[in-house]
């Protein structure tokens, strides 16, 4: 049991750094929702959020219903319990937007992390949240698919954005997977200017 709680509170530590890191002091809340609702679609389209909940709705429902992840056997059945949660339209009142999304933000993450725990996807969430104007929900949904089919591609993209991946053999090919996706997500863009998106994205 004590392995457990301490996978699931790694789990939930992680979670938090991902807010922290992408919820930058300043940031305006059109800013914070997009990479929240990028995050949440994300998790949906792997299966892991319910498709009709939205990024305020769970962090509100997590807020209020004070679970703690601690003391589940795993964050998704966390997830799960939260999403079916009961809220209180008063006491959502008294929650800022803001901590909302964070909130909403954090459980994502968090099920996705728990999901995928042999490959960064902590780093992963974080790039996604530093780069929301190539990371939109209609890409997350495409690159979903592709993590369905082969989760390596989380490290792929991640290895091709920070740098860390010298292989120009594989750096070509997520070049190309990424310059794919942003022609089917953005259909009237020439090859050049969805090239030019994806080498943007690199640091």
């Amino acid at each position: 049991m004590s392995i457990i709680l301490g996978a699931i509170a790694a789990i939930a530590t992680a979670a938090t750094t991902v807010v922290k890191s992408v919820a930058v002091i300043g940031l305006a809340i059109q800013g914070l929702k997009a990479i929240g609702n990028a995050l949440v679609s994300l998790g949906k389209a792997l299966g892991l959020i319910k498709p009709e909940i939205k990024t305020e709705e769970l962090g509100d429902k997590a807020i209020q219903s004070g679970y703690n992840p601690a003391d589940y056997d795993s964050y998704a059945e966390y997830v799960r319990d939260v999403e079916n949660y009961e809220l209180d339209p008063e006491k959502s009142k008294q929650i800022s937007e803001e901590e909302k999304i964070k909130k909403g933000m954090e459980l994502a993450s968090g099920v996705m992390i728990e999901k995928y725990q042999d490959f960064p996807m902590e780093d992963f969430c974080i790039v996604v949240g530093q780069n929301p104007d190539f990371f939109t929900e209609p890409k997350m949904k495409e690159i979903a698919k592709l993590v369905e089919t082969d989760s390596q591609y989380i490290s792929s993209i991640l290895g091709y954005i920070d740098g860390s991946e010298k292989d120009d053999m594989k750096l070509q090919d997520i070049i190309d997977t990424l310059s794919t996706v942003e022609k089917t997500t953005n259909p009237n863009l020439s090859d050049k200017d969805a090239l030019k998106n994806v080498l943007e994205i690199r640091k």
